[in-house]
């Protein structure tokens, strides 16, 4: 849809209190990535999963036959990340699609860790899964794992610095833990990271995908819906829909970015944490005043009223109770400023996948972010008719219900504010802007380096047809930032492609295999090694005239060698020869090119010893000039000098001399090619492939480039899990304990101690009946009713259970044998204390 510009004064760009979002990836139910996401917002699908509903348990309460789950989680590229396939079974499910999405999110930021030269920060969380727990349950799969390797290869503490690890981020790594507000929190915290100065260039979001993917239990009066439908603001509301998800944002102070030439996907303006406290009905109620207060503050800093947002994206968990009081504080903050109505949209990205816990809040910012690029507001679903508790008609909001363009009144730009809400109390609420109108594409060569690279080959020819597609379908992109962002934006991996290119067609047809053999790869190399450069005493300005035009490194050492010269326009013969292969010496040590040492051939003797210090090039001009040449006195001349690299008698003929070294002509043979510029970044090309360094700012030099969205890297996935245990048949027939009813305290004579512990998860959870193999966690259990679980346990079978019990053992079938375990331990014990 149509997107109304903004320019870069109106953003305030010298306020350094603006972030710029310059990258994203996501995985989210029925989205592999940004793409599929605003595809599915944009034409309103519901991408939750049904399945069969199944029957309850006995005397228990039914499951939620939906839920929005990822395409293969358990699916990881383990050899990109170095892992073994035994560390990769062990690894949560959750950790590795997180570690996929920061590869993601930094290229399609365009930025290659290992090269950004300021410090990368990591600021994310997950969420409690009971992957851990089937790993120690399955012994018979992994015989010698120690507890010690679950833990930090499934323990949210280890989720960001396992990124920071695998990636090489050297800013700070940071675990964010905050409910349903997790990954919203890690976006403030990175926020002010930047702003602080605490790092550069900021990785933040949150994950949360459970394997076995499972049904979430139906809780009357809770937050999961009885059908399946979340009806966000609808009178029909009864709750959300559980989810798995993952989102990441890459996160720039907006003067950086726009001074470094990234693209500025949409521009943070402001954000806002805070807590409900006591001033609530219950620890996990919302709370008006506390919802109000985070969305104001947020305003504030960002220095925007809310008269100019016009649209919000809700926490929106289509609860009763909770829809309203969300309504009711996003109106009240809005009301500090403005009494009119109607004019601001809302909606809720809960609706299209289900409540994705941990990465609920990156979902809604996502969401957002896209929305504002496109200049639309996707639709909210299931929306009917309001809540009759929501007064929409006095307040500033009316629910999108149908893709409309969004072009805001008054010529105000997009502004948008996004909310997530922890149950706890945890709020967060952060203010967007349109991105700045981009500065065209500066003036480009006409011929232009390719690279790719990957783990493996399947890899590399995966991401040739994946550029050759973007490409054709984006013909309008200059094929100039194409070749930047590839150069510079993406990890430099062991196996690599390069093509020379003058127009995208014309990549099109390399790339996507119609011209496959001008992919030249690595094993047409040069040998690696140190560089000789070679000075043939051949060359001229005529055969190099597109060097002159196109590179400044080449047009500036021939100027100054005329300078010298006192020469304007009748070039003599020798001066220009010199001028040239001294140019060209200068051109490839612009490129990253330095040699480690020279060679010549007649002329070109002079110019290598210039090169290599011998001369200075004053001295060396003088010489040219006065026909002495090199070794022999001038009237007034200097003597020659000790060389810094080592200058070769006599010029090797082959591509790798005897020393091991590469042997790199200053001029390539253009015979094979269209032009001279086009054999030189061929010849650069092949020394990138043999691993040589390339200063790809010295290659693009006085051409400043854009980076460009470019497809991510392929992942080659195999599938890596361990399954959980079958359950036993006399288990699945235990009778049920009734919660309500629960073991009394001391009672435990004849007691059989798991019905007794399913009763006290039960009970503790509010559930009627619970399966003894469902993890506490998966079934709504959190780290305060597990202190009041495991307190109740102690009273009722005195012994003695520790903190963390649970986290050991989440289900009711392992905390009985831990519980049987030390009841057998305190048996043994009395006789000998009675003794």
């Amino acid at each position: 849809m149509a997107s109304d510009p903004v320019h870069q004064e109106e953003h305030d760009e010298g306020d350094d209190s603006l972030v710029a979002v310059i990258g994203l990836a996501c995985r989210y139910p029925g989205a592999d990535g940004p793409d599929a996401f605003w595809h599915n917002l944009s034409q309103g699908l519901e991408t939750v999963t049904r399945f069969p509903r199944r029957p309850a348990p006995r005397g228990g309460t039914e499951y939620t036959p939906a839920r929005g789950l990822l395409k293969d989680p358990e699916w990881f590229d383990a050899g990109y990340f170095g892992y073994s396939p035994r560390e990769a079974r062990l690894l949560n499910p959750q950790h590795r699609v997180f570690l996929e999405c920061a590869v993601e999110a930094l290229e399609d930021a365009g930025h290659d860790p290992a090269r950004h030269p300021g410090s990368i920060g990591v600021y994310a969380g997950s969420t409690d899964t009971a992957y851990a727990q089937i790993l120690k349950d399955r012994q018979d799969e992994l015989p010698s794992v120690t507890d010690m390797e679950i833990l930090v290869a499934n323990a949210p503490d280890y989720l960001a610095s396992r990124v920071a690890y695998k990636l090489g981020l050297r800013g700070p790594a940071v675990v964010v833990q905050a409910a349903c507000a997790t990954s919203l929190v890690a976006v403030h915290t990175a926020v002010q990271a930047l702003l602080s100065g605490d790092c550069d260039l900021a990785v933040a979001g949150g994950v949360a995908v459970r394997v076995p993917a499972k049904e979430s239990p139906y809780i009357e009066g809770g937050i999961i819906s009885a059908d399946g439908t979340c009806r966000t603001f609808d009178a029909a509301a009864g709750g959300t829909v559980g989810g798995d998800g993952a989102g990441i944002v890459v996160l720039k102070r907006l003067g950086d970015a726009l001074a470094d030439g990234d693209r500025i996907r949409a521009v943070l303006r402001g954000s806002a944490v805070n807590n409900d406290g006591s001033n609530r009905v219950g620890f996990t109620a919302p709370s008006i005043e506390g919802q109000a207060a985070v969305i104001r503050d947020a305003q504030l800093v960002a220095g925007v009223g809310g008269g100019t947002i016009t649209y919000v994206e809700a926490h929106g968990t289509a609860t009763p109770i909770g829809d309203p009081i969300e309504i009711a504080a996003l109106t009240k903050a809005f009301r500090a400023d403005t009494d009119r109505t109607g004019f601001c949209r809302i909606g809720a990205v809960k609706s299209n996948i289900g409540h994705t816990d941990a990465a609920a809040g990156a979902a809604g910012l996502i969401k957002t972010v896209l929305a504002l690029e496109h200049g639309a507001v996707p639709p909210s679903l299931n929306f009917t008719a309001p809540n009759p508790a929501i007064d929409f008609e006095s307040s500033p909001f009316t629910v999108a219900t149908a893709l409309e363009e969004w072009r805001p009144e008054g010529g105000i730009p997009r502004r948008a504010g996004v909310s997530s809400f922890g149950i706890g109390g945890t709020n967060a609420h952060v203010v967007l802007e349109q991105a700045p109108e981009r500065a065209p594409s500066g003036p480009a060569r006409p011929w232009q380096l390719l690279v790719l690279s990957g783990r493996t080959e399947a890899a590399v020819e995966a991401a040739a047809d994946r550029l050759a597609e973007h490409l054709r379908t984006h013909p309008e992109v200059p094929l100039a930032d194409v070749a930047w962002t590839l150069q510079t934006g993406r990890r430099e991996l062991p196996v690599r492609r390069y093509t020379v290119v003058g127009r995208s067609e014309d990549a099109v047809r390399v790339l996507g295999g119609l011209d496959r053999g001008r992919l030249v790869g690595s094993g047409d190399s040069p040998a690696p090694g140190p560089v000789t450069l070679v000075f043939p005493g051949t060359a001229t300005s005529e055969q190099t005239r597109e060097l002159y035009e196109w590179e400044p490194a080449f047009r500036r050492a021939v100027d100054k060698c005329l300078a010298l010269a006192g020469v304007r326009e009748e070039v003599p013969a020798e001066l220009d020869v010199f001028a040239t292969e001294f140019a060209l010496a200068r051109m490839w040590e612009a490129w990253g090119v330095r040699p480690a040492a020279v060679a010549g051939h007649g002329a070109g003797v002079l110019v290598a010893e210039t090169v290599a210090g011998a001369y200075p090039l004053q001295e060396a001009v003088r010489r040219v000039m006065a026909g002495a040449g090199t070794g022999s006195d001038t009237p007034g001349g200097s003597t020659k000098g000790t060389p810094h690299i080592p200058v070769l008698p006599d010029v090797p003929r082959s591509p790798a001399d005897d020393t091991g070294h590469t042997v790199l002509p200053v001029l390539t043979d253009a015979t094979d090619h269209p032009g001279v510029l086009a054999a030189l970044l061929d010849t650069l090309g092949r020394l990138w492939l043999a691993g040589a360094p390339v200063d790809w700012n010295g290659v693009h030099e006085e051409l400043p480039r854009l980076r460009v969205p470019l497809p991510v890297y392929p992942f080659q996935r195999e599938r890596y899990v361990v399954e959980p245990a079958e359950r036993q048949a006399t288990t699945a027939q235990a009778p049920p304990v009734a919660a309500a009813a629960g073991p009394a305290a001391g009672d435990t004579g004849a007691l059989a101690t798991l019905p007794a512990v399913v009763g006290l998860f039960a009970q503790t959870l509010g559930l009627d009946d619970v399966d003894p193999d469902d993890s506490f966690f998966d079934l709504g259990g959190d780290s305060l009713i597990a202190t009041q679980l495991l307190a109740r346990a102690r009273e009722l079978f005195a012994v003695d259970l520790e903190t963390g019990a649970l986290y050991d053992a989440q289900t009711a079938a392992e905390l009985t044998e831990l519980i049987d375990e030390r009841m057998d331990r305190r048996g043994a014990a009395e006789p000998a204390s009675a003794a």
